[in-house]
């Protein structure tokens, strides 16, 4: 009975290595069209800066050569921000910032205000007339308390990083972890968005592996986000897992900027408290 079983389990396992399992599938994908891409992080102390840009569909051929940059980048629009009676003109220039590396073709020399509650109204006219609109308001930040490193007991060469911070739990905060090892233009060892809903104590804590040496450079970086950044981030983090996956739903992203234009992008603040050190 033993070899009727295995010879019927081969015979059936060769026939079905003989079929042609694969069959070629046609897909009708209407057609895209591009939209405005704004992208302003309103940084206390640096300049009023934007990024505006044109999205491409996902099979667009992208042509990462010289002219990528004046095919992507939108220009001869009209972009203003007002706060506190205050309305700033941001030109359209080409600008950078070195580290991290960061890209702008809107930018004002006035320098962006630190006091928390102010609301900035963002106001985009588009060269053909279409419009944009977007707010956001100045978190306080929320500052590190302590950075303690500890050294693996059963590897003591081997160390990592705690990072405490103080939360209030009578109000609902986002917050953005990012650490980095050796430069803030290294990928980043963690990077991702939490809130305080399920925290039962003020302090919380954020670690690292025990991949750390003596020498190695850490930083450890806390922002504290707008609920419409948290949204944007998270639904940028689920279209991109959405991309890689055949069978998956697409997700849209969740923008905080209108208007007839139909852009997507984020208008927010960017606040965060930043502690580098090496490990000794």
């Amino acid at each position: 009975m033993k070899q009727i079983h295995f010879l019927i389990v081969l015979m059936t396992a060769l026939s079905l290595g003989a079929c042609n399992l694969t069959r070629d599938v046609e897909i009708d994908l209407p057609a895209y069209e591009g939209q405005p891409v704004v992208e302003c992080y309103l940084e206390p102390g640096k300049p009023f800066r934007l990024l505006l840009t044109q999205s491409y569909g996902f099979f667009d051929p992208l042509g990462l050569d010289s002219s990528f940059l004046d095919k992507t980048l939108l220009q001869g629009a009209s972009v203003q921000i007002t706060y506190d009676n205050q309305t700033i003109s941001l030109a359209n220039q080409l600008s950078f910032e070195p580290s991290p590396l960061k890209l702008f073709n809107y930018t004002a020399p006035q320098i962006v205000p630190a006091t928390p509650g102010i609301l900035y109204q963002l106001e985009i006219t588009l060269a053909d007339g279409k419009r944009i609109t977007g707010q956001t308001v100045m978190l306080p930040k929320v500052e590190i308390d302590s950075i303690p490193v500890q050294f693996n007991p059963n590897e003591p060469d081997k160390a990592r990083t705690l990072m405490y911070i103080t939360d209030d739990l009578q109000e609902t905060n986002y917050y953005r972890r990012m650490l980095h090892y050796s430069s803030l233009d290294s990928f980043p060892e963690q990077d991702f968005i939490t809130n305080n809903r399920f925290s039962t104590t003020p302090s919380i804590a954020f670690g690292s592996g025990y991949d750390l040496e003596v020498g190695d450079t850490v930083y450890n970086t806390i922002f504290h986000i707008t609920s419409d950044y948290y949204d944007f981030l998270e639904s940028v983090n689920l279209a991109i897992s959405a991309s890689f996956n055949p069978f998956g739903q697409p997700s849209p992203i969740k923008s905080n900027v209108t208007g007839d234009a139909n852009p997507l992008g984020i208008f927010t603040c960017l606040v965060y408290d930043r502690d580098r050190r090496v490990i000794e």
